[in-house]
């Protein structure tokens, strides 16, 4: 919690120079019995806002919080704390990360990106052609093999059910207009290619 968190829910002060013993008559018993804080400095709990606060409620429950309800009822078991266990407490309250502070450090989670027709439509026929068509365009050719479409368009149907999936990409490279400017040249060059491979092996006297 800041310094100002603590002044408005507890009612605490900004601290200032107040020298040695400033919490002797309220028990202190560590250092130079007057208590400190990172955030509200020396003398920040006088003895008046130790009474008012050693048997509050809220004070019990900012305890629980940071260590579970059992230990709270045992250390208010006789309706309130001491000076001493209140300023730990203070003191483990600004070192407690706020809960907007722990937001704000927690990583943002990806969420998975779903690809546009036009992009999935691109990359399944460029993964088409790279799976049939380049590993054995030889053989296609030579043996005159009319499988290459049906073979062609089965790994395309598959590609494209696996594009339109959620992708792990980051959506700023997918969305990029030079990314997408060059997935329709590829998908115009594999649509082409796949045509002009069908009129080579489509028998002439047909």
């Amino acid at each position: 919690m800041t310094g100002e968190q603590l002044i408005e829910q507890f009612g605490l002060q900004q601290g200032g120079d107040v020298g040695d013993g400033f919490n002797a008559g309220a028990g202190a018993t560590d250092g130079n019995k007057t208590k400190e804080n990172s955030s509200l400095g020396s003398g920040y709990l006088t003895d008046e806002t130790y009474n008012k606060l050693k048997s509050d409620a809220k004070v019990k429950e900012a305890y629980a919080s940071l260590h579970g309800q059992e230990a709270a009822d045992k250390k208010f078991k006789d309706g309130s704390i001491s000076i001493n266990t209140m300023d730990a407490l203070f003191d483990d309250l600004t070192k407690a990360p706020t809960e907007q502070a722990a937001a704000e450090a927690a990583p943002e989670a990806k969420q998975p990106v779903v690809l546009s027709d036009r992009a999935a439509d691109a990359i399944a026929y460029t993964k088409a052609y790279e799976n049939v068509m380049l590993p054995r365009q030889g053989d296609y050719t030579i043996r005159n093999d009319q499988n290459v479409i049906t073979d062609f368009n089965n790994d395309y149907k598959l590609n494209l059910a696996r594009a339109k999936a959620p992708q792990p990409q980051e959506p700023a490279v997918l969305q990029n207009a030079d990314a997408n400017q060059k997935q329709a040249q590829v998908m115009d060059y594999a649509n082409n290619y796949k045509k002009a491979v069908g009129d080579t092996l489509r028998p002439s006297n047909r």
